[in-house]
């Protein structure tokens, strides 16, 4: 789907993915689209079994949005489950299995590599102290001098017994998927039922998730007047989580070192160099950490629709969606996080509940007038919905003990507990109409306005108002287009315009408020408990806004062996919910407001081909490609910059950047005296404003891109962090009873901070593959590891930034359907077996990383091999 950017970050099992629309709008609020299951907000985590979903529509335009109001200002994509037909009841079996592999695991330095690290650190010192560069030349010998229980760094160094410490922390995984369902009617009711489970293993032990769904969907007419129906999904979930730092941890650790002693005893600190790291297989030890996540949930709603005369139907639709969530953690005093501090157990237990109810009623009405070319519909409706957020958490230590049996069912373990809680409650008021007008099926026109009011905006602004309109013409249909009809088959010119609101803030941001954590303050000889500000309540905050206009053509040629679609559009968000900087004298950092604007444009398009089409073969190419860009263009009070470390927004700029500097490898001995003396020709009488370690050969170097000898906020360049092209190419080859299908997709443009890059642990552990400068090696891009780290510590994220383009054949599958007459005498109608390669081949612009990750080193993601059968009655 062009315009659609999807994104996977880590592989840890359930993970989510992100999505966006047509780029980003808002800097402040959400940019993510709305999701509607069965015409009901379902959120971001999608937990429906994939063979529950009949369709999925992807809405972008503002015309086409405006009509959910606030929702639906980042784009609508609309799911529509499957619903009971009338005629013969039909069973559906599916199942399938797949192998889940780590792939593009970042490397670090192993083994031998690891050790010349230590000799070239060694021989730089040395150089460095002696003048002499190149000149030193020790031995392994004369840097593996360090011994820790039972073995040195010099016998692993003889008998290559290094450690591969991502080897033994990441598996294989294996997902297992079964879905059973039931559908049928008549012409009164219909009905479909069906239940699922997946149980999916993550690529670090004790990752887990099992999750559980059952649907059920019913339509009854009463009457020619009176119809009802009920669609209902309950879903649980129980999810074992792994610390999320363990595999960063494992990265870290050197591999001149053994995890455990030839008895066979876990080694708790196998770094001789640096006894803070704490052997990452300690989270292993049955017990030690435990993170339990339990999720129920019931989300569904009943309707009933009245046809009190021809043509009219009035429908009220009320709906529930109810989550728990339970999250208990336990980590033992001996796990990776409290090994060496605090040096206690801990215990956390949170208890989520959340309760949503939505009630909508719509009036619809249509006319052809009599069977004329008019025909025309109308829409009112009414809708308003409220969300209630509750959650009491209890934390604390509970001392040096092992608690590996009761983990965080025992809150009386807890020596000093500490208890919170929150309750958070927002609410929507919605009325909206949609007129649609067609004359002779030629002209269209569609015009529909919204008013949404919103209770997390202040007193006096709660309410927006949003209007659209869009036009159509199908110029095939003409009479002058007659003489094209044998090879144009439809030509429509489109046009909207449509305005927008996003509230997406938490609630309450109108209002000043206090820290949540106690502030002590001596006075009058004992401790006073008190709080300090922390937000500066706004009564006057509003509705962001969005004003986009598009435009478009639909085309088919040869009988729609050729068709698609062309899409431009503009878009400008103004009064963005956005955190300016409070006067000094109110005591609050900052405040939420409706300042500054951005835009955005961009290009989309889709094109279905059915290259060759015959009695056995068939091969059809689906195509899609957007490209985009948006730009602050103003802030608040002619200032042109928010910078908050290395990200923010300026004017001029995209909206999501990183701003810092930009390096140009490594300074080489001499260089920087010759650097010098050619800027003090350039700028007679002036001196440089380096700092005193920056030049030293071996070292960062930045470009200095105003040339005035300092390196400030005038050196920075701006990284675009968003993609400019996306493209996607699904090939669908058919031959009898065989179909292979081949999914492309590549990701162009934009930057990601990759955090391999800062695995440069000068003193303390292993680092990454990374390429570094020797006196041999002057081209490198990463610093000597014997410079001292002053001028990295203090440049250090100008480093990691690498493009983030990728290409992907993201699924291979191969299907084949047994033969009808095979299968029919045994009373099945059809069966499908496939194999799917999933995520399998990725190309980077980064070696061993999958740039969709967006830089993050956390969990690497998997690759799948599937084996499924789909089986109806």
């Amino acid at each position: 789907m062009p315009g659609l950017d999807i994104q996977q970050s880590n592989g840890e099992a359930g993970a989510g993915i992100s999505m966006t629309l047509r780029g980003n709008r808002s800097i402040s609020a959400a940019n993510s689209p709305l999701i509607l299951v069965d015409g009901i907000e379902y959120g971001s985590t999608l937990d429906i079994s994939a063979s529950d979903i009949e369709s999925m529509e992807i809405l972008k335009d503002a015309s086409s949005t405006a009509i959910y109001g606030t929702k639906g200002a980042n784009g609508v994509i609309i799911i529509t489950t499957k619903r009971g037909k009338a005629g013969k009841t039909q069973v559906n079996l599916n199942a399938y299995v797949s192998s889940n592999t780590p792939t593009h695991v970042p490397q670090v330095m192993y083994g031998r590599k690891e050790v010349q690290r230590l000799i070239d650190k060694a021989n730089y010192q040395a150089d460095l102290a002696s003048g002499n560069w190149g000149g030193s030349n020790l031995t392994p010998e004369d840097v593996l001098t360090e011994s820790l229980e039972d073995f040195t760094e010099y016998e692993i160094y003889q008998d290559g017994s290094y450690t591969d410490w991502a080897d033994i922390i990441l598996k294989n995984g294996l997902t297992q998927n079964y879905d059973a369902s039931v559908s049928g009617g008549n012409e009164k009711t219909n009905f479909n039922l069906s239940l699922g489970a997946i149980y999916e293993e993550g690529l670090l032990k004790n990752d887990a998730l099992d999750r559980y769904n059952v649907k059920a969907n019913v339509d009854h007419r009463i009457n020619k007047i009176f119809k009802i129906g009920t669609s209902l999904l309950y879903t649980y979930k129980d999810h074992n989580a792994r610390q999320s730092s363990v595999f960063s941890q494992a990265l870290k650790m050197t591999t001149i070192t053994h995890p455990y002693t030839k008895d066979g005893t876990i080694i708790a600190t196998p770094n001789p160099r640096y006894a803070a790291h704490c052997n990452p297989l300690l989270d292993e030890i049955d017990g030690a950490y435990v993170k339990n996540i339990e999720t129920t949930r019931f989300f569904g709603n009943t309707y009933m629709e009245i046809n009190p005369m021809k043509n009219l139907f009035f429908k009220s639709m009320f709906a529930l969606d109810r989550k728990n969530t339970r999250t208990g953690i336990y980590q033992d005093y001996q796990s990776v996080a409290r090994y060496q501090s605090p040096g206690t157990s801990y215990i956390s237990s949170q208890y989520e509940n959340s309760t949503g109810f939505t009630w909508e009623n719509t009036l619809n009405y249509n006319t052809n007038f009599g069977g004329s070319k008019h025909d025309l519909s109308a829409l009112l409706g009414h809708s308003m919905n409220q969300s209630v957020y509750e959650q009491n958490t209890t934390v604390g230590d509970c001392g040096k003990e092992h608690y590996y049996a009761s983990t965080f069912y025992d809150l009386s373990k807890i020596s000093d507990p500490t208890t919170t809680s929150s309750y958070i409650k927002s609410s929507m008021l919605s009325f909206f109409g949609r007129l649609n007008y067609k004359f002779n099926e030629k002209y269209l026109l569609t015009a529909s306005v919204r008013a949404d009011g919103s209770s997390a905006l202040a007193k006096g602004h709660k309410w927006g108002y949003f209007p659209s309109v869009a036009a159509a013409w199908r110029i095939s249909d003409e009479a002058f287009m007659e003489n094209t009809h044998d090879w144009l088959s439809n030509l429509k010119l489109r046009a909207s315009w449509g305005l927008s609101g996003n509230a997406a803030i938490d609630p309450y941001s109108t209002l000043t408020a206090l820290s949540e954590n106690n502030i002590y303050y001596y006075l009058g000889g004992q401790s006073l408990a008190g709080k300090v500000p922390s937000t500066m309540g706004n009564n006057e905050l509003t509705w962001e806004k969005t004003s986009a206009l598009d435009f478009g053509i639909d085309f088919g040629l040869f009988n729609n062996r050729i068709s698609g679609s062309i899409d431009y559009y503009i878009s400008n968000t103004y009064d963005l919910l956005y955190y300016k900087s409070a006067p000094a004298s109110s005591v609050y950092p900052s405040v939420l407001a409706n300042i500054g604007e951005t835009k955005g444009s961009g290009l989309e398009v889709a094109l279905n081909t059915l290259i060759v089409s015959s009695k056995n073969f068939s091969w059809d190419v689906n195509w899609s490609y957007s490209t985009s860009k948006d730009e602050v263009t103003k802030l608040v009070d002619g200032v042109d910059r928010n910078i908050n470390g290395v990200t923010g927004q300026i004017v001029g700029q995209p909206v999501s950047i990183f701003y810092d500097y930009e390096t140009d490898g490594c300074w080489n001995v001499g260089e920087y005296d010759e650097y010098v003396t050619a800027w003090k020709e350039r700028h007679p009488g002036e001196s440089t404003g380096y700092l005193s370690a920056y030049g030293v050969p071996g070292t960062m170097k930045l470009i200095d891109r105003n040339d005035d000898g300092k390196l400030d906020d005038d050196d920075k360049k701006v990284y675009k962090r968003s993609p400019k092209h996306l493209l996607g190419m699904n090939n669908t080859f058919t031959y009898k009873d065989f179909s292979l299908s081949v999914l492309l997709y590549a990701r162009l443009g934009g930057y990601m901070s990759y955090d391999m890059n800062s695995q440069l642990n000068y003193e303390t552990a292993n680092w990454g593959d990374l390429d570094y400068w020797t006196p041999d090696n002057v081209d490198a891009k990463f610093p000597s590891p014997g410079a001292a780290s002053t001028i990295y510590s203090t440049y250090a994220t100008s480093i990691k930034y690498e493009k983030a383009d990728y290409l992907k054949i993201k699924d291979v599958t191969l299907a084949y359907n047994l033969p009808n007459k095979l299968i029919s005498k045994v009373g099945i109608q059809k069966v499908k077996l496939y194999g799917s390669l999933k995520n399998y081949f990725t190309f980077s612009s980064v070696d061993n990383y999958d740039s969709e990750r967006g830089g993050s080193i956390a969990f690497p993601l998997a690759k799948q091999v599937v084996f499924g059968v789909n089986v109806q009655f």
